[in-house]
């Protein structure tokens, strides 16, 4: 019967988010402005015999995704945090929890060649290069490929632009897809990340900004080597934090890992440190 859609962030508005999908269900008389709780009621009582998909991305708080919670038996509900936490907080079991990998070079190629058509062909082993030192990661390869796509509407040099593109630095700057538009403005990528970050604490944010201190690609470290560039004796409360902020990630022999954009914005935090 459809998909239902929103995307809350740290402090969303949330009965204008619902009120979204109350007008696509024609549940608001007109003229009339529910409460949350009558308009959640509604939305329960419109969706019990309906067969749809429910998507509420960027939870920030378990509370903020109860009024979203409206599916009946034929609906599925899928919901998308940052925050590990939040994650399982939300899941119904540990198993429901679904911890989105990078993209494969196949499909990372597949999403390069459909945002910029040419490139692939024109210049694979570049094309190959740019997605290994993107690490794969989805957001890195959607704005680069709508960068080269620009580039190659105007008939200049690729090679340029891709080798540029490959230190990534000029993606922070660069703007964030339409779909993560806050109000009527698309942020960068720099401000997308910053909303992960601007939250930490003052010392767990010195201490993020320390792991720009490792090699690059791939930035892995061990607790040892955390707490020796922190300072501390022991690094696992404030890796707990970064884990569940979804800043560095568990790989496997008891390292974590940090992928590239997080260490070009590490660098610019202790940058500004400075």
């Amino acid at each position: 019967d459809g998909v239902l859609w929103t995307s809350l962030g740290e402090t969303p508005t949330l009965l204008r988010k619902l009120m979204v999908w109350g007008e696509a269900l024609h549940v608001i008389p007109p003229g009339k402005t529910p409460t949350l709780e009558e308009l959640t009621s509604q939305l329960t009582a419109a969706l019990r015999n309906r067969h749809m998909l429910l998507i509420v991305d960027d939870v920030w708080q378990v509370d903020h995704a109860a009024p979203f919670q409206v599916g009946g038996q034929g609906c599925v509900m899928v919901m998308g945090s940052r925050l590990t936490n939040v994650a399982r907080a939300l899941a119904p079991t540990s198993a429901d929890v679904y911890r989105l990998p990078v993209l494969t070079d196949e499909y990372a190629l597949s999403l390069l060649s459909h945002l910029a058509p040419g490139t692939i062909e024109s210049h694979p082993e570049e094309a190959l290069q740019l997605i290994h030192d993107l690490e794969g990661l989805p957001l890195a390869i959607q704005v680069a490929g709508r960068l080269l796509h620009e580039e190659m509407k105007m008939g200049w040099g690729m090679v340029e632009l891709l080798h540029e593109l490959r230190s990534g630095a000029n993606l922070l700057n660069a703007q964030a897809p339409n779909d993560m538009q806050q109000g009527y403005t698309a942020p960068t990528v720099m401000a997308l990340l910053k909303r992960s970050t601007d939250t930490l604490k003052a010392e767990t944010l010195q201490h993020f900004a320390l792991l720009s201190m490792f090699a690059a690609k791939p930035a892995t470290f061990d607790l040892a080597a955390m707490a020796a560039v922190w300072g501390v004796p022991d690094a696992r409360a404030t890796v707990r934090q970064l884990v569940n902020r979804g800043l560095l990630e568990p790989i496997s022999g008891g390292r974590f890992q940090m992928h590239a954009l997080l260490m070009l914005h590490a660098q610019q935090i202790m940058a500004e440190m400075a």
